[in-house]
């Protein structure tokens, strides 16, 4: 992607960087201390992640306090906990919120631009037709919900060089969808956030 311009055009090349599992950690942190994951991503000719983070991880204060160490636990996570305690000890015991803009930190500290990608609003494996994360009115894609998130994203990551772009909802999808109702939040919110 070329970010010198005002579209995005394909020189390097992007990658996707999942967080909406239900732990809501960067997918790898147990793996691999996150600047070697960040330089990797570099190396590899991309210049660009699109990540990914449910709206909850913003609107629902309890979940964006809970630490990575209690978000694994919570899951019997054992074996990811010892991995992040190993790996990036300085995420081990960081809010959810925290590690993701430490994610996001380390991502610019190594030039790889970032897209904040709401991919779901509940933490989990994406996507199928009936998850109730699919569009509007479903059980858990409430609209106010969904504008507060992208809201509190937007001012979260304002002035964040590296952050050069937000998707409003990835996939839309599901026995809902209609013309009417995108266009209606679709469009309004894409006036709102770009205002």
């Amino acid at each position: 992607m070329d970010r010198q311009r005002r579209w995005a055009e394909g020189q390097a090349g992007m990658c996707e960087l999942g967080v909406p599992l239900e732990a809501v950690v960067a997918e790898g942190l147990s793996k691999k201390p996150v600047d070697v994951i960040s330089n990797g991503i570099k190396s590899m000719g991309f210049n660009c992640v699109r990540l990914t983070w449910p709206i909850v991880l913003v609107t629902n204060d309890s979940l964006a306090s809970l630490t990575v160490r209690s978000s694994f636990q919570n899951l019997a996570l054992l074996e990811s906990i010892a991995g992040v305690q190993t790996n990036n000890p300085s995420i081990i015991d960081l809010p959810l919120i925290q590690a993701f803009q430490a994610v996001v930190k380390s991502l610019g500290d190594n030039d790889v631009m970032v897209i904040l990608d709401n991919h779901i609003t509940q933490p989990g494996w994406c996507c199928s037709n009936s998850d109730g994360n699919g569009f509007f009115g479903d059980k858990f894609f409430d609209p106010n919900q969904w504008i507060l998130g992208l809201t509190k994203m937007a001012s979260l990551f304002n002035g964040v060089t590296n952050v050069v772009g937000m998707s409003l909802r990835n996939e839309l999808r599901g026995p809902k969808q209609n013309v009417n109702d995108w266009y209606k939040y679709m469009v309004k919110e894409q006036k709102r956030s770009c205002s």
